[in-house]
């Protein structure tokens, strides 16, 4: 029978072994029954292996973190802003990819009450904007209120104004003090003074820093309301000559100027919608749906 043939064979291996253990040549059948199982023996273990391997429950990726996710839509964010001049040069593909990761990122933002929660306080700087960048300003804020629609034309014009003769707008930075009710932007502005037919370079250049402070309390969760109150010149370039630094240290009340103009009891107010709110970045937008993207200082 089957199992009689491999006793035998078994038993045939087993006399190869002991037989070559003490130094006599073994008959050829033991021999090849003796090769014969150490080939099956090989087979099954192979086999084991193979089956403990195609047995072993996979492992899933670790998937990343809302924080992890957020901070690389942040790097991304920032490149396009660094690229594109703060947005002020961006490309129409610039602006896409943009606007993308801001969505994302207000898809994602880990602070629901924005405007009232302190994460929103300190110094926050403009890194990118889909609009003027002299726009963070609460005054502008205001004086588009009052404007309406013809509002982009004066902004238009006061852009062509900072921009000529290699002037234009230079490091933005807005204060929150939730706990005090204050807000002021200090945005520092390059003005250059030239002789059009004559070339494009400026016959006299200095910069100084435009300081617009005002009121603010929170609305709601993301808005905060916000009054314009002054706007000071502050003279930061030393190599003016002091003839013509006559501006520095003026300040304008706003807030009374725009009463009598607006004919109300207190300046207009206006509102800055905060959507997206972290230790590092603050995404907010204005009533026309401008957006500022912040990095704190």
């Amino acid at each position: 029978t089957a199992v009689t043939r491999f006793c035998a064979s078994m038993s045939s291996a087993t006399s190869a072994r002991v037989a070559y253990s003490a130094g006599v040549r073994a008959p050829g059948g033991a021999r090849r029954s003796f090769r014969a199982t150490r080939i099956v023996s090989r087979a099954v273990a192979e086999d084991e292996s193979s089956s403990s391997a195609v047995y072993q429950p996979a492992v899933a990726p670790e998937q990343p973190s809302g924080a992890d996710v957020n901070a690389a839509a942040k790097k991304r964010l920032l490149a396009v802003a660094a690229a594109s001049g703060r947005g002020l040069d961006a490309t129409p593909a610039q602006k896409t990819a943009a606007s993308s990761l801001i969505a994302e990122l207000i898809a994602a933002n880990p602070n629901p009450e924005p405007a009232t929660s302190p994460t929103i306080d300190g110094d926050w700087e403009l890194v990118y904007s889909d609009t003027f960048l002299f726009r963070s300003s609460p005054f502008f804020w205001a004086v588009g209120s009052m404007m309406g629609d013809t509002a982009d034309f004066f902004y238009q014009a006061h852009s062509h104004q900072t921009g000529i003769f290699g002037g234009g707008v230079g490091r933005v930075v807005q204060t929150v003090d939730t706990k005090g009710g204050r807000l002021i932007s200090d945005c520092v502005v390059k003005a250059s003074v030239g002789i059009p037919l004559l070339g494009f370079s400026p016959v006299f250049a200095g910069y100084g820093s435009v300081i617009t402070a005002g009121r603010c309390a929170a609305k709601d969760g993301t808005r905060l309301a916000v009054t314009a109150e002054t706007t000071t010149v502050r003279q930061d370039d030393a190599n003016v000559l002091p003839q013509l630094n006559f501006l520095n240290g003026t300040t304008v009340p706003v807030e009374d100027v725009m009463k009598q103009v607006g004919g109300g009891e207190a300046g207009p107010e206006v509102y800055l919608d905060t959507f997206y709110l972290d230790d590092e970045m603050r995404i907010s937008k204005l009533e026309d749906g401008s957006v500022f993207v912040y990095q704190r200082c």
